[in-house]
């Protein structure tokens, strides 16, 4: 095509864009037609266009997104204050081939565990992208029931909010799952949840010593009557090799008994929880209704130093009333959280109540606002203190501002 015809192209083209809501639905035609018409190209070319199309994988690609900007101030009693500004970008994408899934996403932050938040610093210098998942994932045509998972993946046990008293929601897991789902009719259905994660491994170590998380969760949904659903899980993970080591982690949260008292030194006990997950979904008026709670307990009855039991349960429980995804829709919360010192692994746990992990109690409370499907407007607020009342003071109040654009 010579530099005339592309330059009447392009302007055409642009002509489109601004004219072509001019044109009544049932009297537009293709951009093909219009070149034709115009002389810009021939009918043969047009055919030649038409015959090709990009390659089929483009098809069953998806792509999705959001970023979130925050403000976040947190108020310490005895320790200075603090406030800063913070972003959050993801980038996804899922290959579909046949019976195989190939799904990648990218994301902002510091490349921790539990946290893909960048704090605007540093004199406005570039923020990095990391892996955030990368996994493959079968499900048979022919088996629906049954889907397998490997790589680092999305948190393939059955969750909801009060669940980040185990697990913090951006904890994506490396390793192994398996899924399983069977529905008995009536509104009642069967799943179990299987994972085998890599916690850490050591070039000079073997199986004896490399870290891993065993979990096992199984679980029944059940949908008595219209508006009704309930869902009870119970989980057991087991942590492998944790005792007297560490995982070689970005980021260590406080709480768990340490050979030295604190982060990032070895973990004096093993792990090996028991989590259980209720939720009720419900109907209240027009507005949707979760009322919903863990409890966990560490049942390798963790010791400190001294040999003195430790505190190895905890729990959250509350509600969300609304829900905030419509085009002017609402929600409100309210959780109360209790966290024992070695109730769980703190280093995966929740990073934001409080400064994050375990050894805390305290109050959740958030409102939030959609005016558009893709914007949300929330507002959550942290009111905590220290559980373990002979170790020095530590409450921390925290107040989190989010613009949330999803795509």
């Amino acid at each position: 095509m010579d530099t005339r015809r592309l330059g009447t192209l392009v302007a055409l083209g642009l002509s489109l864009l601004w004219s072509g809501s001019a044109l009544a639905e049932g009297e537009r035609k293709s951009l093909d037609d219009l070149l034709v018409e115009k002389g810009v190209i021939s009918k043969d070319e047009a055919a030649s266009v038409q015959g090709r199309k990009f390659a089929a994988w483009v098809d069953r690609m998806t792509f999705s997104g959001d970023l979130r900007v925050r403000h976040e101030s947190f108020w310490k009693d005895p320790n200075s204050d603090r406030h800063r500004e913070r972003f959050r970008l993801r980038l996804g994408s899922e290959l579909k081939m046949q019976d195989l899934t190939v799904g990648i996403r990218l994301a902002s932050g510091t490349g921790d565990q539990i946290s893909t938040n960048q704090s605007e610093d540093n004199l406005f210098s570039e923020k990095g992208l990391w892996i955030d998942r990368a996994y493959l994932r079968w499900q048979g045509s022919g088996s629906k029931w049954l889907t397998l998972t490997g790589g680092k993946m999305p948190n393939p046990f059955f969750t909801v909010y009060s669940t980040d008293a185990m697990w913090d929601e951006d904890v994506t897991p490396e390793g192994f799952a398996e899924n399983l789902s069977f529905s008995l009719g009536g509104g009642t259905a069967l799943f179990a949840n299987l994972g085998q994660f890599v916690l850490d491994e050591d070039a000079s170590g073997s199986l004896s010593t490399d870290q891993w998380l065993f979990g096992q969760q199984i679980g029944v949904a059940v949908e008595p009557i219209k508006d009704i659903k309930t869902t009870l899980a119970a989980a057991y993970y087991n942590f492998v090799n944790v005792e007297n080591g560490n995982f070689g982690q970005v980021t260590c949260l406080s709480g768990n008994t340490r050979a030295a008292g604190a982060c990032p030194t070895t973990l004096i006990n093993d792990y090996n929880v028991l989590d259980v997950t209720g939720l009720i979904a419900l109907k209240l008026g027009s507005l949707p209704l979760s009322v919903m709670g863990d409890y966990v307990l560490n049942t390798a009855d963790p010791k400190d130093a001294a040999g003195n039991e430790t505190k190895d349960s905890g729990y959250q429980a509350g509600l969300i009333l609304g829900k905030a995804s419509d085009p002017s829709t609402w929600e409100a919360a309210y959780f109360y959280k209790l966290m024992g010192t070695d109730a769980t692994v703190a280093d995966v746990a929740d990073a934001d109540f409080g400064d994050g992990g375990t050894d805390r109690k305290g109050h959740i409370v958030w409102v939030a606002y959609n005016p558009t499907k893709a914007l949300t407007a929330k507002v959550k607020f942290f009111r905590t203190e220290r559980l373990d009342k002979t170790a020095a003071k530590d409450d921390i109040d925290r107040l989190q501002a989010d613009l949330v654009v999803k795509f």
